[in-house]
């Protein structure tokens, strides 16, 4: 997670782009508790799941040419970017 936010800042100085960021955003945690036998029989032992997602906020300001060359990264499995556009 981290070396992706640094090679995606990285590219955009790089680009002479105007950054600013990264901002860590809070934490989601999603808990799920089942039971270890799907039956109901046996002793009541439970399984404790827990996912943890964490977020970054990238703030640039520059041209679509210039998002295109600044996201040109390999980005390795479970790892998401989402690109959003706003008018100026």
């Amino acid at each position: 997670m981290q070396q992706v936010t640094n090679q995606l800042v990285n590219n955009a100085k790089t680009q002479a782009v105007k950054i600013s960021g990264p901002v860590r955003l809070p934490n989601k945690h999603l808990r799920i508790c089942c039971r270890r036998t799907p039956c109901g029989e046996g002793s009541k032992t439970w399984d404790n799941w827990e996912m943890t997602i964490y977020k970054r906020y990238i703030d640039l300001e520059c041209t679509a040419a210039q998002i295109k060359e600044v996201t040109s990264i390999t980005i390795p499995n479970g790892i998401e970017i989402s690109v959003d556009f706003r008018a100026a």
